[in-house]
């Protein structure tokens, strides 16, 4: 039932060969569940089953309402590469950044963008903070950030990395606490039946 709700999702986004996609999405979870014995990337409590709408669903979930083609993004707090590979499998020419600052994940997340031949998938092992150097500095058109809490600390960072017209993308579930840190937002529902309530914070430079 879970994977039928990614597949029906897909389905309406028409964003290419719903077979071909689901093929690559298999491989991803096959990819996933081997690293993630090594590595705890995501719940090892977690069902499989699960991970269709938990992580994959969730993370496509923007698709339907925000512009993702031919940008280059920064996943922030990437962990298991999620959202920043589901999207780069939906768009081949995306050019994603994912960072995390644990360098074991990145390993993990290098062996799975390896596995699924992801060319635009380029790993950082870093702390956001530490990003100050000349060529990250207006470096990317949309900033994505699922599964870390925004700090007042990362706010002049996250701007400093963004092109003159980027954007920063929130997932946020009901508490949207660390978005009142940002004047200039925009809050996009993304509810679904098999998630619950889910928001999308879009803040502009």
């Amino acid at each position: 039932m879970q994977k039928k709700y990614f597949i029906d999702y897909l389905t309406e986004l028409n964003i290419g060969s719903s077979e071909i996609l689901i093929v690559k999405f298999e491989n991803l979870l096959k990819a996933l569940e081997e690293e993630n014995k090594i590595v705890n990337l995501i719940s090892r409590k977690m069902l499989i089953e699960d991970f269709w709408t938990v992580h994959f669903l969730d993370s496509i979930l923007p698709v339907k309402h925000f512009h993702f083609t031919n940008q280059r993004i920064l996943d922030f707090g990437t962990g298991g590469g999620l959202p920043g590979i589901p999207l780069n499998i939906l768009y081949p020419k995306l050019e994603v950044f994912l960072l995390d600052s644990k360098k074991k994940k990145i390993e993990a997340i290098k062996n799975i963008i390896k596995s699924l031949d992801l060319i635009n998938s380029h790993p950082i092992c870093s702390r956001l903070e530490e990003m100050t150097a000349k060529k990250w500095q207006n470096s990317f058109d949309i900033i994505i950030c699922r599964s870390v809490k925004i700090l007042p600390k990362y706010k002049k960072t996250l701007f400093s990395l963004l092109k003159k017209d980027g954007k920063i993308l929130l997932y946020k579930s009901k508490i949207l606490d660390d978005a009142d840190l940002f004047q200039e937002k925009k809050i996009i529902s993304m509810n679904h039946p098999a998630i619950g309530e889910r928001n999308l914070v879009v803040i502009s430079k």
